[in-house]
């Protein structure tokens, strides 16, 4: 009895992983960008397009960066390495007020 049970537990084991990976509510898991503009310069058209859309969002210090979070588990982060900046989304729930998160690369890092 034991050994029928095992191919059932791992079979649902592995069909609720590949329920978490493949969340149909999200975007793009990672967009991840690479830009020659400076980190500061990215993370004030940032925050200039999150006024435009009357979003709200909170700021975290990163080192050569920041992170902004928008709720819901949208999170961009924004770091400057050896003279490239790195913009990286990880797209959470979406929502019509906010899908504008996820075209900001191609305004704020292009």
């Amino acid at each position: 009895m034991k050994y029928s049970a095992l191919p059932l537990v791992f079979t649902l084991t592995l069909g609720a992983c590949a329920w978490f990976q493949s969340n149909p509510d999200s975007g793009q898991p990672v967009i991840d960008t690479t830009t020659h503009r400076s980190a500061h310069d990215v993370i004030e058209c940032l925050t200039a397009q999150a006024g435009q859309h009357g979003a709200s969002f909170r700021t975290r210090a990163l080192p050569q960066g920041e992170m902004l979070e928008f709720g819901d588990s949208n999170v961009i982060k924004v770091r400057a390495d050896q003279g490239v900046t790195t913009y990286r989304f990880y797209a959470g729930k979406r929502h019509a007020s906010n899908l504008w998160i996820e075209g900001a690369s191609k305004i704020c890092a292009p």
